[in-house]
């Protein structure tokens, strides 16, 4: 009798959990809506990303600036624990296993779903970049890609004797993204200060270089690239951390933040990443001319960065995660793919260039002082 007591408590449990599943399912239901509803950009930016968005941030941001470790990490460790614990120590039987079935997994896909939307998955409906600095996102003419080219030039020169980037640059790069944000939207946002860093590779290996956990707006970036370049990764994350999700609108809005940043350092590793992209797009004898017009320390720099994703990259692996992370991408209505990357420099043409439009260039410092290096599989 006393044996089969627990057995039958644990049917009559499971069966009791079964009939608790509304509000998960309800979550769930609330996340398919946010998720599958063409939202109208404006309504986005009204109610998400100058609403919701900045209050979020809010509360997240000092979470992740505080601890030096991965609290999605973290996260995801416990919840593979518990659901381990759930199955392998509990041994009351069926009841157990619809308790899992009926009650954890509902409840973590209601959670991961809704949390995903609520936090992120919504700013990849808001306003272009291009609709909120009013610029065209048509290919720029010549003398506008010349003009560009000349004004990077000049901020990379300027910044050329900027130190090695440490932590303090990266606490630079995340008020000068903030304050971008700002000046485009008119809403201010709170940025994280720190990025978490990855064991050199971790990204690498696949193509890219940094990741923005949807669910908690934390930035990571690969450990393996070289110090310039894990600065200027570190903005693009950061930029994602503040509201933007396309790759086009959060590369274009990193460098316009960096190359309008006091800190040296953060101009130089944002003008230094602007230049490679017109270079990449270019023809090969223009490239090579652009690439020659560059101070010694950026071509090093360069030449660093190649060597860092030479050495980790395995083309297979990334193969496979292009595809993947464009089939993500088109789900959210970013029609290019991973062919959105390429649009960031010509935004950035396109604001440089544009009328009336405030020199890029920073007031005196304020403060103490292949793969893109920004690609990033983000939520």
């Amino acid at each position: 009798m006393s044996a089969g007591t627990p057995r039958t408590r644990g049917r009559s449990d499971g069966r009791r959990s079964c009939r608790r599943v509304g509000l998960p399912l309800a979550l769930l239901a609330l996340g398919a809506v946010l998720a599958l509803v063409p939202w109208p950009a404006t309504w986005v930016e009204r109610a998400f990303s100058r609403g919701l968005f900045p209050l979020t941030s809010h509360v997240l941001a000092p979470i992740v600036s505080a601890a030096a470790f991965s609290l999605t990490g973290l996260l995801a460790l416990a919840v593979v624990a518990a659901l381990l614990v759930g199955l392998l120590v509990d041994r009351r039987g069926a009841g157990s296993r619809r308790r899992l079935t009926c009650v954890w997994l509902p409840w973590l896909a209601a959670v991961l779903l809704s949390g995903f939307m609520l936090t992120w998955g919504l700013a990849y409906r808001r306003d272009t970049l291009a609709s909120l600095i009013g610029v065209p996102s048509t290919p720029p003419t010549p003398a506008q890609t010349a003009a560009a080219q000349a004004e990077l030039l000049a901020v990379l020169r300027g910044a050329a004797a900027s130190p090695t980037p440490d932590a303090a640059d990266i606490a630079a790069a995340a008020e000068c993204v903030g304050r971008e944000v700002a000046r485009l939207t008119g809403t201010r946002v709170d940025v994280p200060t720190r990025v978490k860093w990855l064991p050199a590779g971790t990204l690498l290996r696949a193509g890219f270089a940094g990741v923005t956990s949807p669910w908690l707006l934390e930035p990571h970036v690969d450990a393996g690239l070289p110090p310039v370049a894990r600065l200027a990764t570190a903005t693009h994350e950061l930029t994602h951390a503040a509201g933007f999700a396309r790759e086009a609108d959060t590369d274009a809005v990193a460098v316009l933040a960096g190359i309008r940043c006091a800190d040296p350092a953060v101009r130089y590793a944002l003008a230094l990443h602007a230049l490679s992209s017109l270079a990449a797009g270019m023809a090969p004898d223009a490239a090579a001319a652009l690439v020659n017009a560059l101070p010694p320390r950026a071509r090093g720099d360069l030449q660093a960065l190649d060597s860092a994703v030479a050495r980790y990259r395995l083309p297979w692996l990334q193969r496979a995660t292009d595809a993947t992370y464009g089939t993500y991408l088109r789900s959210r209505g970013v029609r290019g793919g991973m062919a959105d990357y390429g649009r960031a420099i010509t935004l950035v043409v396109q604001a440089l260039t544009r009328p009336a439009r405030p020199s890029p260039l920073p007031a005196p410092p304020t403060h103490h002082a292949e793969p893109s290096p920004h690609r990033c599989s983000c939520g």
